[in-house]
């Protein structure tokens, strides 16, 4: 007859060896996804550049880059969340192997035997104990496979914040350039409205002009020294904010030379399905998703008898100086397969946690899957507008100035009201501005291209 406990152990071995054979939980359309064969928008035939910095040719960008690399505290931060991945790889994998450990002991008794006599004994030990958990249906070799995937899911994240970084420093260097500029700007505007002004006033002594002329240019040239003093605010601002990312004390004063480039040059958009494995975000994505089911496999099979083998081996004796002779050696060894039968649903539940991480992460991998689409589509056709709207804004540019001088000119012959002036500076302002503005504008949305695409850098050596 046979044993009922041995077979019921058996029963439930084999049970687990089928269950263990568990598939993944990421959805097939996930795994496969589908992209479009070209960019819905256009986009520059031809491979994504390798190196998107030596683009702008521009010496001063590049030292500033290599300086945020080297110093910045939020690359610092990503760099020892790396350190701490690769440590949990290493505690995942010694979970894989026996425990060895060495204990010491000793004790000292005294009695009184029956003639009264003080009696003292003493005895030590020392014992070395081993524990391993065998791995039967691989839950732990799938939690390191999880921390591994961890760690390179993080590895990806340290490169994606290097390329923004390296992004957000260029981004940087060109809002101060345009805050200088602009200051340059609104310091041509406050001389150009106190001439303005002179010249109404030299008017009104002489009886040419009216009151309302005078107060009127009187107000534009306040107007203009408030916008001054707010592009001066800016300026600084702009400064700080570029000593931040290099990890400078922000008393936003710094030296930048150079003046905006504009650049023509087409990107290369490459295709869409390059995307999934250039822009290092979405590997740290699909990593991650990898790690959670490879966590929930490993929450499936933590349900499953473990099989453990317990070791020890020690020697004992009454005097210290004798312990290591090998008088009184002890040992032992053990196995136990142990088989959850009543948790109160506990076990199941962080099964179903770890499923909903699952669902979690691949949703959030497909989010940023076609968020970085929208990131390359919406580029390609602001880099058009942006375009479209700077050499428009070149030639408004030129007439405004045109028409201003020649509404100053009319107006001391008395053929033009000073409203007409007004105006004429107020577009000729605004033209100069948004040509400014829209050189930094193309000049990010270049560097917003770039990063979208998943394109690379060097640093200078």
């Amino acid at each position: 007859m046979r044993n009922p406990l041995i077979l019921r152990i058996v029963l439930l071995t084999a049970a687990g060896l089928l269950a263990a054979c568990t598939h993944t939980a990421i959805a097939p359309d996930t795994e496969n996804l589908t992209v479009p064969a070209d960019w819905a928008r256009g986009g520059d035939e031809g491979g994504v550049g390798v190196d998107w910095l030596q683009d702008f040719d521009d010496q001063q960008l590049a030292a500033f880059v290599s300086e945020a690399m080297a110093s910045n505290y939020q690359l610092e931060q990503e760099r020892a969340r790396l350190y701490q991945a690769a440590q949990a790889v290493v505690i995942t994998g010694a979970n894989r192997y026996p425990d060895l450990n060495v204990s010491l002991g000793g004790s000292r008794r005294g009695f009184e035997d029956t003639t009264g006599a003080r009696v003292v004994t003493e005895s030590y030990d020392a014992t070395l104990d081993s524990r391993w958990e065998v791995d039967l249906w691989g839950r732990l070799s799938k939690q390191q496979q999880a921390a591994q995937l961890d760690y390179s899911a993080q590895a990806a994240r340290l490169e994606q914040v290097e390329r923004e970084l390296a992004a957000a420093t260029v981004s940087a260097v060109f809002d101060v350039m345009e805050a200088r500029q602009l200051l340059e700007v609104a310091e041509r505007r406050l001389e150009n409205t106190a001439e303005a002004m002179d010249i109404v006033a030299s008017g009104y002594r002489q009886g040419l002009n009216d009151a309302l002329d005078l107060y009127l240019a009187r107000n534009q040239v306040e107007r203009q020294a408030a916008n001054y003093a707010q592009a001066e605010q800016t300026y600084s601002e702009s400064i700080a904010d570029l000593q931040l990312a290099l990890a400078r004390y922000p008393d936003g004063r710094m030296e930048i030379g150079g003046e905006l480039p504009v650049i023509d040059d087409p990107i290369p958009a490459g295709l869409p399905s390059e995307l999934l494995t250039r822009r290092a975000d979405l590997q740290e994505a699909w990593l991650s998703l990898l790690s959670a089911d490879a966590d929930l496999a490993a929450a499936h099979k933590a349900r499953f008898p473990s099989l453990s083998l317990v070791g020890s081996t020690g020697v004992a004796s009454a005097d210290f100086s004798n312990l290591l002779d090998g008088d009184g050696t002890t040992w032992s060894i053990a196995g136990g397969l142990a088989q959850p039968l009543f948790q109160a649903g506990r076990l199941k539940a962080l099964e179903e946690q770890a499923l909903a991480r699952v669902q979690i992460a691949e949703h959030q991998y497909l989010d940023l899957v076609f968020r970085a689409f929208a990131d390359v589509e919406n580029a390609i056709s602001r880099s058009v507008s942006l375009k479209e709207r700077y050499e428009s804004f070149v030639e408004a540019e030129t007439n405004s100035a045109a028409a201003l001088e020649l509404a100053l000119e009319q107006y001391q012959r008395g053929l033009v009201t000073y409203t007409t002036v007004l105006e004429s500076q107020r577009q000729a302002f605004d033209a100069e501005s948004q040509v400014v503005q829209l050189k930094n504008q193309r000049l990010q949305n270049r560097v917003s291209l770039f990063l979208s695409l998943g394109g690379e850098f060097t640093l200078p050596e």
